[in-house]
């Protein structure tokens, strides 16, 4: 099989086809598109999600607690704890270990997240580090939640930039591939691409919005002005917005000059022959909203830039990027990162 995520056709066959019935409490269980399960607690809903950290190497650490709290986020909803499990290969030392803790530990105490527990291991079956992480978060009466879909006339934003954990992980653990081909200063610039890689302000500012329907859903929460939100994580921001269509049964056309880059970004992509556009990208969170101006207010108030860069249209029109010129052209289906063929 292929290295990375599985086709939307695997998970669905392989994998979503073989889990058993869900029980009444669990509200949202796993789907394609779906990030997080919500749970029922009576007073309160949790919203959970997992993600593991495969091609993270020694900043695995960084990266695992904003990976599945970005999920949490993505619900608009600000995480509470995290457990973390750890699998080092036997080459790893102490020293190695240590430090993706004290990465963690770090990053968890800026997001003002528990680090409630978790499993630590040394293991012959991996050549690298694999870091698995699952964050939660609670919800009250008083927090409006997304509908959970988009709705096709809904438009598509993008927070901060594509490509920025991709970057991340070219400019600090294959610098030497890059040596000759990118300046220092992109390099230098893109190393520190981990100060951007969570979305939890933006989450929570564009989640924290009730609609302006003042409807509620059938539990008795009311509706947030952000319908679905996704961060961009394996497959880039053309993955996210194609599983996110997929998900609400929609279309989508997405505006490829309107898609945020930093230069710094195009020119590691040039020089290792990779797209963009198709490259890991925690830290960038897309939102389907019917109300655009209001949420990109209140992200912006937040101290995060974000644009629309398309809309959700009917399943009839299909999946479409609009190039500079208006050509307009198939999206094909999320396959494997970009990051792997570094």
């Amino acid at each position: 099989m292929k290295t990375g995520k599985l086709t939307n056709e695997q998970l669905s066959s392989i994998v979503l086809s073989k889990l058993p019935k869900l029980s009444d409490n669990t509200l949202v269980g796993a789907d394609i598109g779906a990030d997080c399960a919500w749970i029922n607690l009576g007073d309160k809903l949790m919203v959970i999600s997992s993600d593991p950290i495969t091609a993270g190497g020694m900043q695995s650490g960084t990266l695992t607690v904003h990976v599945s709290c970005n999920d949490i986020a993505a619900c608009g909803v600000h995480p509470s704890g995290i457990l973390i499990d750890i699998v080092a290969p036997s080459s790893a030392t102490e020293e190695d270990i240590s430090e993706i803790v004290t990465q963690a530990s770090r990053e968890a105490e800026k997001l003002g997240v528990d680090i409630v527990g978790g499993h630590t291991e040394v293991s012959d079956s991996v050549k690298t580090f694999v870091v698995i992480s699952t964050a939660f978060g609670l919800v009250d009466k008083e927090h409006p939640v997304p509908r959970g879909k988009a709705r096709a006339g809904d438009k598509l934003i993008q927070t901060k930039m594509s490509a920025i954990e991709g970057s991340y992980i070219a400019a600090t653990e294959h610098k030497s591939k890059l040596f000759g081909k990118v300046s220092s200063e992109y390099i230098d610039e893109a190393s520190k691409y981990n100060e951007l890689i969570s979305v939890v302000t933006e989450g929570s500012a564009a989640g924290s919005i009730r609609s302006s329907s003042e409807e509620k859903n059938k539990y008795g929460y009311y509706y947030s002005a952000a319908d679905l939100m996704h961060d961009v994580t394996e497959g880039g921001v053309l993955g996210a917005a194609y599983e996110m269509a997929h998900y609400s049964g929609l279309g989508v056309n997405v505006y490829e000059e309107n898609i945020p880059i930093s230069n710094a970004s195009r020119a590691i992509c040039k020089a290792l022959e990779i797209d963009p556009l198709r490259l890991i990208s925690s830290g960038s969170l897309l939102i389907a909203s019917a109300e655009p101006d209001r949420v990109i207010a209140a992200i912006k108030d937040a101290g995060v830039e974000a644009a629309v860069i398309g809309e959700f249209t009917e399943a009839t029109e299909g999946f479409r990027i609009t190039d500079k010129n208006g050509r307009s052209f198939e999206m094909a289906p999320p396959g494997a990162d970009e990051i792997y063929r570094i």
